[in-house]
Order: C-alpha cells, then structure tokens, then sequence
C-alpha cells in the first residue's frame, strides 16, 4: 500500500497522514496523563487538601469547568485525540464514515472558534475594574493582549477548519471516498 496513491488528491492525503501522526503523538500524552492524574487523585492527601479549595474570583467560565471536573476534562482530552487519529486514518483510506466523521469533528471546531471569536472571556479572563476605575492595570492590559491573541487564532484556526470541512463535504474530494 502506497502512501500517496495514484489517482487520489495527494494534499488530503498528506493532511490526514500528518493528522494521524500528530493525534496519535497526543493520544499517547494524553493517556500518559490521564494516568498519571488518576494516580495523584487516587491519594488520600490530596483529596483532603483540596475539599475545601475555592475556585478564584473572576475566573473564565470554562476554567471553572474544567476545574471542577478535571477527570473528565483529561479523560475527553483523550477520547478527542484517539477519536481525530481513528478519523485521520479512515480519511487517508478514502472511508466514507471517516469523511462524515471529520466533517462533523471540522464543522464542530469551526463552531467552537466561532464562539471564542465572539466571546473570548469564555476562556481568558476580564479585566479587573471596580467603579469604572482598573484595579490591575498591567493584568488588565495582559488579559486584553490575550483576547486579542485568542480571537485571532481562532480565527485562523476557524477558517482552516471550515475550509477542510467544506473541501471534504462539498468538492470533488468526496467523490474519492467508498
């Protein structure tokens, strides 16, 4: 079996080689970690410490998220990863249910970029005021550098992402698929 076939788009098929490989490296991370936090969180120390812990004032929506569930955090770290390697494999093979699924998987991340374009405090926090007047002003302007940072970004990361998804739902690439 040949790497880049005749007859197929060999850009789609070096995109899901490079997908499958890079997935794969985080798939493995990602399992390493989870491991290791099941670890930590299985000591009795730990637990103890932090049943009292309070999450900070003014923290971003999903932070709070994932801190208040960080097993299931690490644990969707690693399904997501094992899910975009599997995909990234079916597509290099031309599967038509690896193409739906990655079209899904892409439109979904275009969705998510979308979100964090338009409304970055989701995952970078406010800046500090009260009355008007800024409590923090170097935080403030860190914070604000960082929306600015993360709107592009997603921006970029959006448009790459609705860019594959309608090149594989919608041109001649899907006529390649069984």
């Amino acid at each position: 079996m040949k790497l880049f076939p005749e007859g197929r788009s060999k850009g789609l098929s070096a995109a899901s080689l490079a997908a499958a490989a890079v997935s794969g490296l985080m798939a493995l991370k990602a399992s390493y970690d989870f491991s290791t936090l099941i670890g930590v969180f299985s000591t009795p120390a730990l637990y103890l410490s932090m049943v009292g812990s309070k999450v900070p004032y003014g923290m971003p929506p999903l932070a709070v998220l994932l801190t208040r569930n960080i097993r299931l955090a690490f644990f969707f770290a690693l399904v997501f990863w094992c899910s975009v390697c599997a995909l990234a494999a079916g597509v290099w093979l031309r599967r038509e249910w690896a193409r739906r699924g990655a079209v899904w998987g892409l439109y979904l991340l275009s969705a998510a970029a979308l979100l964090l374009l338009l409304y970055p405090w989701l995952a970078v926090p406010r800046p500090l005021y009260y009355a008007g007047i800024p409590i923090a002003p170097e935080f403030n302007a860190a914070v604000l550098s960082a929306a600015a940072f993360a709107r592009i970004l997603a921006l970029l990361a959006g448009g790459v992402c609705l860019w594959w998804a309608l090149a594989l739902d919608r041109s001649g690439l899907k006529s390649e698929f069984r």
